[in-house]
């Protein structure tokens, strides 16, 4: 009985993630990490206007942690409050806060020092589902 339980609840998720209209307001956040901590690591993750999101991730022994809130766009421009941290030990870590402005499909840069040795990238794009097996 279980299982049939199970089966069944799986069936109607299914189901209703495939009748599910597309959502407009939601988007694909990539955040890659290029310092002496993170060698081209990247994290992707679903974002919606004004709602915050969290992301962790481990690479190695170090942990990332993103956080923030994508604001409505203003000039086809979307605000986005980001929170970066990398951490590999108490002596050994970095964090930072900054305001981006992104524009669907470009890359902006940004970092704690101006430098090459600390490169973060985000790119937003309109979500878009993974296609379905057939």
């Amino acid at each position: 009985m279980r299982d049939r339980r199970f089966f069944l609840l799986a069936v109607m998720l299914s189901v209703m993630a495939c009748g599910a209209p597309p959502d407009a307001e939601s988007f694909d956040l990539e955040i890659t990490l290029n310092t002496p901590f993170n060698h081209d690591f990247t994290m992707l993750t679903t974002v919606r206007i004004g709602q915050p999101f969290e992301l962790t991730a481990t690479n190695g022994a170090v942990t990332n942690r993103v956080s923030g809130t994508l604001r409505a766009p203003a000039s086809g421009a979307y605000p986005l409050d980001l929170t970066v941290s990398e951490w590999a030990s108490e002596k050994s870590n970095l964090r930072d806060t900054t305001k981006l402005t992104l524009e669907l499909g470009k890359t902006s840069g940004f970092g704690p020092v101006s430098s090459f040795l600390y490169v973060r990238q985000v790119t937003l794009r309109r979500h878009e589902p993974h296609l379905k097996p057939k």
